[in-house]
């Protein structure tokens, strides 16, 4: 097992289910320690087991400006560094025009873009005295370019993500800090499986939509995982700025 992590601390939200807790263990297989903060206690217990001396958990509610900077401070306070923020935490609420009110929107857009611009301003003056500089991972989604007619609200925040993302990265761009927009596809996950089976009522759902991908399955968890890891990485290092589309698009 490679170990491109060992010694660096990286930050991440969403970190007890899916996507997050994947991408979790391999930076905690890879030698990091995590600070984490997550809605799935279960989850958390979880990958506390998997590696107590290289986790801690902080419960907040990322809606808060005051519970970002608390998150970031956490991790100071334990390490004194941070090297790596994966902005992952976001709510997939969903709701047509229709439903989409003040309220609606506000909430959806305080944890999708404004938690991962809180935390990211409030790390970077600790990233840039890291001799290595620093790598924020920010998890958008496809949908930024256009989304389903009832992710009005979700497709907006991950394209807002993007635009930040990019803006970010060009800013500040020689001050050794990166900064990635991953858009997902569609992903197999204990939570897409919930909700899939709460639509159609099918617990074999994925099989059919694994067939409109050109490998015949959804992504996994840990596909995503993989390419975090190595956008997180200084084999990546060329790399700043970009959207970069993770879905098994036809030739």
């Amino acid at each position: 097992m490679k170990r491109r992590f060992a010694e660096h601390v990286v930050l991440m939200s969403g970190a007890t289910s899916g996507i997050g807790a994947a991408t979790a263990r391999q930076f905690l297989d890879e030698g990091a320690s995590v600070v984490y903060c997550g809605r799935e206690s279960a989850g958390a217990t979880a990958l506390d087991a998997y590696a107590p001396t290289q986790t801690t958990y902080i419960n907040v509610d990322l809606r808060q400006p005051a519970d970002c900077e608390q998150f970031v401070d956490t991790a100071i306070a334990r390490h004194g560094r941070i090297d790596v923020i994966v902005n992952n935490a976001a709510s997939v609420s969903r709701g047509r025009i229709e439903q989409t009110d003040a309220t609606f929107f506000d909430d959806m857009m305080a944890l999708n873009v404004r938690a991962p611009l809180l935390i990211t301003r409030h790390a970077m003056p600790y990233m840039r005295t890291n001799t290595s500089g620093g790598v924020i991972v920010n998890i958008g989604s496809l949908n930024a370019y256009v989304g389903a007619p009832e992710l009005l609200a979700y497709a907006t925040s991950k394209g807002a993500l993007m635009t930040m993302t990019r803006n970010l990265a060009a800013a500040h761009r020689h001050e050794n800090l990166r900064f990635h927009c991953l858009n997902i596809g569609w992903t197999h996950t204990d939570g897409e499986d919930r909700l899939q089976q709460q639509l159609n009522g099918r617990p074999d759902w994925h099989v059919a939509a694994g067939k409109t991908r050109p490998t015949g399955v959804l992504l996994q968890p840990t596909d995503i995982a993989q390419a975090v890891l190595f956008y997180a990485s200084p084999a990546a290092a060329a790399f700043s700025g970009a959207a970069i589309d993770l879905e098994q698009m036809p030739i």
